[in-house]
């Protein structure tokens, strides 16, 4: 299990801002870890700044005497949940109640008994990562249909990814004038590291962690707009984030955005992050329905050959 979790980033005003975030931040893994503050530590041996999360601080918490209760409650349910297959109704069901029901009980416990709002918070951040890391090949749809014994896949997720994926294949050729996407001086680096960012989301099993990724995406778009001095209304932000999901065409881009709905705690889909993944979700939507009617400076017959 990774301890590491995914650091969110300020929205960069130049890319020399943006180039020293990334010296500063170790790179992901394909085995789930994820760049950013590793559990207890930035990467660099440092803790946390107040208010990030703290994996490792709650994984402490968990191997106290108080948290014993705790544990034997998790180590049952991830048990059992393994025994059985579920629908993905069921799935949410099952693991949103069991998520509710563990608040409480870590509340009985003295390790968190007398604990702030914010660091209640911090552990049941905790609480679903852990959760999902473990359970991250039963729910998530492109590890399921790689589970040896097979494992029956009740969504149809693959097959989106893959109508999503051709699609955005048969428009590698767009150009930026075809979304009315702003460029300048230094635009194209911004576009790159846009990409880089929103395609660590496969990087990460958590669903925090993979909203983590959407948020650093758009947080780089802004930066664009901001350096080029644009408005950064959804007029000027939206046609962008198309853009950059054209050029990147993340694998299972589908399957993530719907695990990360289906599985994110639904009160942190109420922040900045949910914007933006309702923002992508939009986006997405566009690629799956533009003709060329939806683009700018592109005929019928130019855009059907």
């Amino acid at each position: 299990m990774s301890l590491d979790v995914a650091k969110p980033i300020a929205s960069p005003a130049t890319l020399l801002s943006f180039a020293a975030q990334q010296e500063q931040r170790p790179g992901g893994t394909e085995d789930g870890r994820s760049p950013g503050n590793g559990g207890g530590s930035n990467g660099n041996g440092t803790k946390p700044a107040e208010g990030q999360f703290d994996f490792q601080k709650f994984l402490d918490q968990m191997k106290t005497r108080s948290a014993e209760p705790v544990s034997k409650y998790l180590r049952s349910f991830l048990s059992n949940f393994a025994k059985r297959t579920f629908t993905v109704n069921d799935q949410i069901k099952i693991i949103n109640d069991f998520l509710n029901f563990i608040s409480g009980q870590m509340r009985s416990c003295d390790v968190w008994k007398n604990a702030s709002n914010a660091e209640f918070d911090n552990a049941m951040e905790g609480m679903e990562k852990l959760v999902m890391n473990r359970l991250y090949d039963f729910t998530f749809t492109p590890q399921v249909s790689r589970a040896n014994p097979p494992r029956p896949v009740t969504t149809d997720d693959l097959e989106r990814d893959r109508v999503l994926s051709q699609r955005i294949a048969l428009f590698g050729w767009l150009e930026e004038k075809h979304l009315d996407v702003p460029t300048g001086e230094g635009s194209k680096g911004f576009m790159m590291f846009a990409q880089q960012e929103l395609l660590k989301i496969n990087h990460y099993k958590a669903p925090r962690d993979k909203l983590i990724c959407i948020l650093n995406c758009c947080k780089v778009i802004f930066g664009l707009l901001r350096h080029l001095k644009k408005d950064e209304g959804a007029d000027s932000f939206v046609p962008i984030l198309i853009f950059v999901v054209l050029k990147a065409n993340p694998d299972h881009l589908l399957s993530n955005v719907e695990f990360i709905n289906r599985f994110r705690n639904p009160a942190k889909l109420q922040s900045e992050a949910g914007y933006y993944l309702s923002s992508l979700m939009g986006a997405v939507s566009f690629i799956e329905t533009m003709d060329h009617t939806s683009l700018s400076d592109i005929t019928q017959e130019e855009f059907e050959t």
